[in-house]
């Protein structure tokens, strides 16, 4: 009888920890949702951290990402977006003896007037003396004096879909190119566009097998557009678009933090990984409409191309390859899975995370930022191979550790490693 009764017993107990367990998972739960639903589910009330963390872990040093030149001023535009580095456009003389200290830049972009979230994209209209950027966290394309400083308020905004790639423009016909990541989308607006200004054209849908694009260019000459694609593919409609928050006419579309928006219901994933590609579309483009040639495959070396622009006098396209830190050239009418004309890589570059890219057609130069070493390199228009940069622009210290961090989008502690894990 008495290991019967010990059999009862430690069932007994098991059913115990295994009622506790329940109950406390439920517990947890609600306490979680009750944090996240202003703590009506559980009638608690949520914990509010507002105190000083123990430790911080940031790179305080501005990186250099999106680029443009003014070639009349002799200046070169750069985009800083990192968080922890206050968000901002930097300005910089073209011309310069070279240094290895930190460079000071001639202006600084910066501060809760100027509206620029992260800025990943600008672009210059030296004839009508205004610049134009994006950011990847934003939903707008701000609109700057070309000479503005500081903590300046946009001289006006065109509110565009949520999370910018690039931005170009086309002094030709007086228009705005920007790209839209997640949407898979390429809107065109007017130079003279503001607030909820329709674009003039989109090019957007499953026919376009736009997956991802980032960095843009527009050609006038040509009449084409140059845009590299990650390949992350989605199906989008025509038309489809997202705002994060504010009043924007987007966020009524598919909801956001302030709109509740279209429910949908959840259907059948419809995405796929594609290869990398560079993709060149009619300049009028519009709708769901193919393009005119793609550069895609093995033989391309494509691997997370950002920054996208040609030479306006050999047609090369020039992409930067952030995924393997070079620079790729090729040839103007390129098609298909295609080697590039020549390869600008090796460590004698010190290009770590290529990440934009410019012509400057006055001084026959060729400009890269490099994300990682919070650097920009100034190379001849024509270099190849394994070779060091004419002079460089330091945004922090030689020494400084890589700038592994950007856009964290969540964070995880592993508690049998010790260690903290954090998306980027």
């Amino acid at each position: 009888m008495q290991p019967s009764s010990n059999r009862r017993l430690l069932f007994l107990l098991a059913a115990i920890l295994l009622i506790s367990a329940i109950w406390t998972g439920a517990n947890r739960s609600a306490g979680t949702v009750a944090a996240q639903g202003n703590g009506k589910a559980a009638g608690r009330t949520p914990i509010v951290l507002n105190t000083k963390p123990v430790r911080v872990v940031a790179d305080a040093a501005p990186v250099l990402s999106g680029i443009a030149i003014d070639t009349q001023r002799d200046e070169v535009f750069m985009t800083n977006d990192k968080e922890s580095a206050e968000p901002s456009i930097m300005v910089y003389p073209t011309q310069f003896q070279p240094t290895d200290r930190v460079m000071e830049p001639k202006r600084r972009l910066a501060g809760p007037k100027t509206n620029l979230a992260l800025p990943c994209g600008v672009a210059v209209s030296p004839e009508f003396q205004e610049m134009f950027a994006v950011s990847g966290d934003g939903q707008d394309i701000n609109i700057f004096p070309m000479v503005a400083d500081g903590n300046s308020a946009p001289s006006r905004v065109i509110h565009v879909p949520h999370a910018s790639g690039g931005v170009s423009f086309d002094i030709k016909n007086d228009e705005i190119y920007i790209t839209t990541e997640h949407a898979n989308r390429i809107s065109v607006y007017s130079r003279k566009a503001q607030g909820d200004d329709d674009p003039l054209r989109i090019i957007q849908g499953p026919n376009t097998s736009l997956a991802d694009p980032h960095g843009i260019y527009v050609d006038a000459d040509r009449n084409e557009i140059l845009v590299t694609n990650h390949g992350n593919w989605r199906k989008t409609r025509t038309g489809e678009a997202f705002a994060l928050h504010g009043d924007s006419k987007f966020a009524f579309m598919r909801g956001s933090f302030s709109h509740p928006g279209i429910v949908e219901p959840l259907g059948p994933s419809s995405g796929k990984f594609m290869s990398p590609s560079i993709m060149v579309f009619s300049r009028t483009a519009n709708g769901d409409v193919g393009p005119l040639r793609t550069i895609q495959g093995s033989r391309t070396r494509l691997n997370i191309g950002v920054g996208i622009s040609r030479d306006p006098e050999t047609g090369e396209i020039i992409v930067a390859n952030s995924g393997d830190n070079s620079i790729l050239f090729f040839a103007a009418n390129a098609n298909g899975d295609v080697a590039p004309l020549r390869v600008l890589a090796g460590p004698a570059t010190n290009l770590k995370g290529a990440t934009g890219v410019a012509i400057d057609t006055k001084h026959n130069e060729l400009w890269v930022t490099s994300w990682e070493n919070h650097m920009a390199a100034v190379f001849p228009r024509n270099a190849e191979g394994n070779v060091p940069p004419l002079r460089v622009i330091h945004s922090a210290p030689k020494t400084a550790p890589p700038a592994t961090m950007g856009r964290l989008g969540a964070v995880a502690f592993d508690s049998k490693r010790q260690e903290i894990l954090a998306p980027n």
